[in-house]
């Protein structure tokens, strides 16, 4: 069997279990208490990076009833060294979360702090967001991480880490006009090779805030450049598509990005 690269962790338990986890005999995560279940339920536990290996192991003294599985991929399928764009993760209620590349953490939408912490939105079940890593985060091996808190309940369903399209980053090109589908309220940045060059405010559809709208936005003269980025700094709402007039001439292009 092939060393794997373990990303997460089932576990169906009743109680307040406090647990380590570990691989190969290597703790990645010690002595974790987890929010209380007053039945026996599952919860879904996005670990740690670097948790790579053969076998992993779960420690606890809890006495109640505790089984788990772990999720993993072979460590030979993250073979390509790519640039990581975003992480679209499926939760419930309040999660914290950090973000890495080759276990070195990054700071989620380019912002200040090292974590973010996202609420799903109008009382949902469960909610879809998107989390941005900073720009040029080059690297092998991406990961998700949930900070968990015993006094929050809310768990990753599923996280699904993109890529940026080729067609963003082939060679030095100048980009005048971005066109943009989003919904709701928006606050975007847009960069050049590592440089914030514009940010733009877009507003939710005056007659339905759930609705998706398209516009165009002028970008700076002479943004001229090898890698364009953006990343949504604030708002409620999501980026669905976005292209430029070099992008759009591109016959490689998807249909659509998500």
């Amino acid at each position: 069997m092939p060393r794997q690269v373990f990303t997460a962790t089932n576990l169906r338990y009743k109680g307040q279990p406090t647990i380590s986890f570990s691989v190969d005999g290597v703790t990645g995560l010690s002595n974790q208490q987890f929010p209380s279940h007053t039945k026996l339920l599952q919860r879904r536990v996005a670990l740690p990076p670097g948790m790579i290996g053969y076998t992993p192991q779960v420690v606890s003294s809890f006495q109640g009833s505790l089984t788990y599985q772990f999720e993993g991929q072979p460590e030979v399928s993250f073979n390509e060294h790519k640039l990581y764009h975003f992480v679209e993760v499926t939760f419930s209620g309040t999660v914290e979360f950090a973000i890495y590349v080759d276990e070195v953490e990054k700071k989620p939408n380019n912002n200040v702090d090292t974590t973010v912490t996202l609420t799903a939105r109008e009382s949902r079940k469960q909610d879809t967001r998107r989390i941005y890593y900073p720009p040029l985060s080059f690297g092998w091996i991406p990961h998700v991480k949930h900070v968990i808190s015993s006094s929050q309940s809310g768990q990753i369903f599923s996280s699904s880490i993109r890529a940026l399209p080729a067609r963003f980053f082939k060679g030095e090109r100048e980009h005048t006009e971005a066109q943009i589908t989003y919904q709701g309220n928006v606050g975007l940045d847009v960069y050049l090779d590592g440089e914030k060059i514009s940010e733009h405010q877009l507003s939710s559809s005056r007659y339905d805030k759930n609705a998706y709208q398209t516009v165009q936005e002028y970008l700076p003269s002479g943004s001229r450049g090898n890698v364009l980025q953006w990343a949504q700094s604030s708002g409620d709402g999501e980026v669905a598509l976005f292209e430029t007039n070099v992008t759009l001439t591109d016959n490689t292009q998807p249909q659509q990005e998500v």
